[in-house]
């Protein structure tokens, strides 16, 4: 249990996550993981601010790391891959 909640919090810090799950999506920190599906759903980096309560320049700097992460160039890619992880069920 212990184990459990101190890496979850330290996957909310921005460590590096320990994939458990086998899609793509696993790599991703908790944040990173929901500016990723704020994009996803077709959101701005002011839209995703907002909603997170976080600067633009925030959502900038996790996004470009999510790009690297997953190998992406563009919202639309993230977009499919996102849809395609969340309709197999593989949910990190």
């Amino acid at each position: 249990m212990w184990a459990q909640q101190t890496g979850a919090e330290l996957r909310a810090n921005g460590t590096a996550p320990c994939p458990t799950g086998t899609d793509a999506l696993s790599r991703l920190t908790p944040q990173q993981l929901r500016i990723a599906r704020h994009v996803a759903e077709g959101a701005t980096n002011r839209e995703v601010a907002l909603r997170l309560a976080v600067s633009t320049r925030t959502v900038d700097y996790h996004l470009r790391n999510v790009f690297a992460a997953l190998g992406l160039r563009s919202r639309v890619e993230l977009a499919r891959m996102v849809d395609r992880t969340e309709q197999t069920g593989a949910r990190p």
